[in-house]
C-alpha cells in the first residue's frame, strides 16, 4: 500500500509544481504560502473531525513537529522563491539530490557508512544533474554544471531540498508519538505550526492582498485545499507504514512528471534532456534508498 500512497503523491507534486508557479506570478511567496494551508487545513480538519478524529499525543510529538516545521517554513520560502525565477522542468529534477544529503547526514551523524550500491546512487543523481544541460557541453566539459548551479533558482532548490531532506526524519517520529497513530494529524499539526510561523509577517506587511489572492486564485486554492490535504495524507501514511528512504524515493518520480507539464503549460524548452537527466537522477536515488 505504501508504494501507491507514494506514487500518489509524487503525481500530486508534479501537478502542484505548475500550479504554485501560476499563482506565483501574481502572489508574493508568503502570501501564497499562507492561503494555501489556510486551504488545506481546512479540507484536513473536516477529514480529521468526520473520520479519523484528533489522537491523544505527547509533549516529544509537539516538540518533534515544531521542529519538522521551523525546517519545512524555511524550505518552502526558499523553493516558493525558486518556483518563481527558474522554469520548473530544471527545479523538479533537484529534488532527487534530497537522498543525497540524507546520506551524508547520516554518514556524519550517526555514523552510517555509505554502501557501494549507495555511492553509485549519488554518481547517478550527479551524472544526471549534468544531463540536464548536456548541450552546453559544446561550450567545455564542465560547463553544464556551470549553466545549472548558476541559475539562482537551481540554488534556492537544492539549500530547500538540503533542508527537506531532514524534516521526514522528525515526522516519521512524531506519528508514533500519536494514539491512536493518525497520520493525517502530524500533517494537520505541521502546517499549523507553518502557517503560524508566517502569520505575523503576511497580517504586518501583506494583508491587503490576502482577500484579492483568493478571490483570483479560488479554483486553484480550492484544488490545493483537496488533493493537497489528500497527499498529505498519502505522505504521511507511507512514512508510517515503510522506510522513510523508500517513500521519498518514490516521492522523486514526479520529476518526470513536472518536467512533461513544464512543456505543455509553460511552454519550456530543452525538456528531452532534462527528461534523460531526471530519469537518471531518480535512478540514482532508487539505488541510494532501496
Amino acid at each position: 500500500m505504501w508504494f501507491f500512497l507514494s506514487l500518489y503523491f509524487a503525481l500530486w507534486s508534479a501537478i502542484y509544481l505548475p500550479i504554485a508557479k501560476k499563482v506565483l506570478q501574481r502572489v508574493s511567496p508568503t502570501t501564497f504560502l499562507f492561503i494555501s494551508n489556510i486551504f488545506v487545513l481546512m479540507f484536513a480538519l473536516t477529514v480529521l473531525i468526520y473520520s479519523e478524529g484528533f489522537p491523544h499525543i505527547t509533549n516529544k510529538f509537539l516538540i518533534l513537529m515544531l521542529a519538522s516545521s521551523i525546517f519545512d517554513f524555511i524550505a518552502f520560502m526558499l523553493s516558493f522563491r525558486a518556483i518563481k525565477l527558474s522554469p520548473i522542468s530544471l527545479l523538479a529534477p533537484i529534488s532527487s539530490f534530497s537522498p543525497a544529503f540524507t546520506t551524508f547526514i547520516a554518514m556524519f551523524t550517526i555514523n552510517e557508512v555509505p554502501t557501494p550500491k549507495n555511492l553509485f546512487g549519488i554518481l547517478a543523481i550527479v551524472l544526471g544533474s549534468y544531463f540536464l544541460n548536456i548541450k552546453d557541453i559544446k561550450k567545455g566539459i564542465l560547463s553544464p554544471f556551470k549553466r545549472l548551479f548558476s541559475d539562482k533558482g537551481v540554488k534556492l532548490a537544492l539549500v530547500a531540498n538540503f533542508v527537506w531532506a531532514i524534516t521526514p526524519i522528525f515526522q516519521k517520529q512524531a506519528i508514533f508519538q500519536t494514539n491512536p497513530t493518525t497520520p493525517l494529524f502530524a500533517s494537520f499539526t505541521g502546517i499549523v505550526f507553518v502557517t503560524l510561523f508566517v502569520l505575523p509577517y503576511v497580517l504586518k506587511k501583506e494583508r491587503n492582498q490576502i482577500l484579492p489572492s483568493i478571490k483570483h486564485n479560488i479554483g486553484w486554492l480550492i484544488m490545493i485545499g483537496l488533493f493537497g490535504t489528500l497527499g498529505q495524507m498519502a505522505a504521511f501514511m507511507s512514512f508510517s507504514q515503510a522506510n522513510v528512504g523508500s517513500a521519498v524515493a518514490i516521492f522523486r518520480v514526479s520529476a518526470l512528471f513536472t518536467i512533461l507539464f513544464g512543456a505543455i503549460f509553460f511552454k519550456e524548452k530543452r525538456i528531452y534532456e532534462r527528461l534523460l537527466g531526471a530519469s537518471i537522477m531518480v535512478a540514482g536515488t532508487l539505488l541510494l534508498v532501496l
